[in-house]
């Protein structure tokens, strides 16, 4: 894949936004919306999931979804990304528009901005999944390290204390990888430390067929 790098600072700053555009924070465009997170290395253990990735993110915006990512290149954040770039309706400009990015700065430098829309910035992993949460109602959270984790156990958290409109739709893929988080919800349930059981909160899926039925696309 080719990868359009930001040559300076200065020109990342001047052509993304730091507040996300009320467009995409409707009530139409977040339950269209789905945000993909994982992992953003290949390793053998990711491969898998990569595939379900890939498919069926494809499936999401050939269902008219728009995905958001951070816009990275590598592991389960390329191929959700490379797969919203190939298949997304693409803008007069010839821009993929239901390829919808959040980038970290400072960048890593493998963003591809060329073959997004670069809806915002954030200055922390905690301020882009705020973000995440202000564009979409649904985040599918892949197998990944423990970035991945922390994201995981942050959304969570917010569905138990939150609000009921601010809910989202959880959905954890690989119950292998994602059995130990599962467990430990459990047996807060069990014990009384949460008040609701984690199907509640959210649901693990370990294939396209159980995402697509979970999601609805």
């Amino acid at each position: 894949m080719q990868i359009q790098k930001v040559q300076s600072y200065t020109s990342f700053q001047a052509n993304i936004p730091n507040v996300i555009s009320p467009e995409y924070k409707t009530p139409q465009s977040k339950s269209n919306t789905v945000a993909v997170l994982g992992s953003s290395k290949a390793t053998d253990d990711i491969l898998k999931y990569m595939d379900i990735c890939s498919n069926s993110v494809k499936a999401m915006i050939l269902g008219g979804k728009n995905i958001v990512t951070g816009c990275g290149s590598m592991g389960i954040m390329g191929s959700a990304f490379n797969s919203a770039k190939n298949y997304s309706k693409n803008n007069e400009e010839g821009k993929p528009i239901q390829n919808l990015a959040i980038v970290k700065e400072p960048l890593w430098g493998d963003e591809d901005l060329e073959n997004c829309i670069t809806i915002a910035s954030a200055n922390s992993e905690a301020e882009r999944i705020d973000k995440f949460s202000e564009v979409a109602d649904t985040m599918v959270i892949f197998a990944g390290s423990t970035t991945t984790l922390q994201e995981a156990t942050t959304l969570i958290t917010k569905n138990y204390y939150g609000k009921e409109e601010d809910k989202k739709k959880i959905v954890l893929v690989g119950k292998d990888f994602f059995n130990g988080l599962a467990e430990q919800y459990n047996k807060l349930y069990e014990t009384g430390l949460i008040k609701c059981e984690p199907s509640e909160l959210f649901t693990v899926v370990d294939s396209e067929e159980e995402l697509k039925q979970v999601i609805g696309y």
